[in-house]
């Protein structure tokens, strides 16, 4: 019954974590950022991957 519940928080942190704003705008950042380059339109992505990373950095 313990390990149940140790193993539940642990998903718990591990959840919070993988969802939080930094790691989501960090995400959408460098999906954004690699669009630059894959399309070759950086006026297309650039302008997001910028905005999403000065959010993960903010916070």
């Amino acid at each position: 019954m313990f390990e149940l519940k140790k193993q539940n928080t642990n998903a718990k942190a591990f959840l919070s974590a993988v969802f939080s704003h930094r790691v989501l705008y960090a995400s959408l950042a460098f999906c954004h950022a690699s669009g630059c380059v894959v399309t070759e339109k950086p006026e297309l992505y650039g302008p997001m991957a910028v905005l999403y990373g000065i959010l993960s950095v903010r916070g």
